[in-house]
């Protein structure tokens, strides 16, 4: 009875054991899926931050001149965003954390929607300020947004933090969206005052 008693606990040792040494190889692979994502995931994103600044600063104008017919033009390509095309784990990190990145895609395009909007019904020659205005604020706002989401996933990762540069692009790109807040308010400000003076 005491043989059969100590191979029952053999038995269930031998079984605690090999699921304790599966658990631990699984969680090591989850960890190293997980880093290996946040550090992906971050330099893309930390690629489309960069490009985003590149948009903030182009106001159609090249080395300050318009093209030969007068006009302003984009002068710098729209970025993209597609984290869907790495091949990581997504299972590795967080639900919340998983649909902040699949979903900033459909960020980029709800304001590329906006900025096309804009420079097709609203913005004019030869300047098309409008649109350039809108362009710069959205990917500003993009750019800020992407950064604070690279932080997120390094601090999950365990990753070091960004080294920080001679000046700050993201502070840069922060003062861009206060300045054409602030400009649109005066605007529509004076548009009010007019349609006032006008009614009135």
């Amino acid at each position: 009875m005491e043989k059969v008693f100590y191979a029952l606990i053999g038995v269930v040792v031998g079984i605690l054991l090999t699921w304790l040494k599966d658990w631990l190889t699984q969680k090591a692979k989850n960890r190293k899926d997980s880093e290996y994502l946040c550090i992906q995931v971050a330099c893309l994103l930390d690629r489309f931050v960069s490009a985003c600044y590149d948009v903030v600063c182009d106001d159609g104008l090249y080395h300050g001149q318009p093209d030969e017919k007068g006009y302003s033009r984009v002068q710098v390509v729209t970025p993209s965003f597609e984290p869907e095309k790495l091949e990581v784990n997504w299972k590795s990190i967080p639900t919340n954390l998983l649909y902040e990145v699949l979903s900033y895609p459909l960020h980029i395009e709800s304001s590329n929607s906006a900025i096309d909007s804009t420079f097709e019904y609203v913005a004019g020659p030869p300047d098309f300020s409008e649109g350039f205005e809108e362009r710069q604020f959205r990917y500003a706002e993009l750019g800020v947004k992407a950064s604070e989401l690279a932080i997120k996933l390094r601090k999950y990762g365990g990753l070091p933090e960004k080294e920080s540069e001679d000046w700050d692009p993201i502070q840069h790109m922060k003062d861009k969206v206060i300045q054409i807040k602030e400009r649109r308010e005066k605007r529509y400000q004076q548009q009010e005052k007019m349609f006032q003076t006008l009614s009135g």
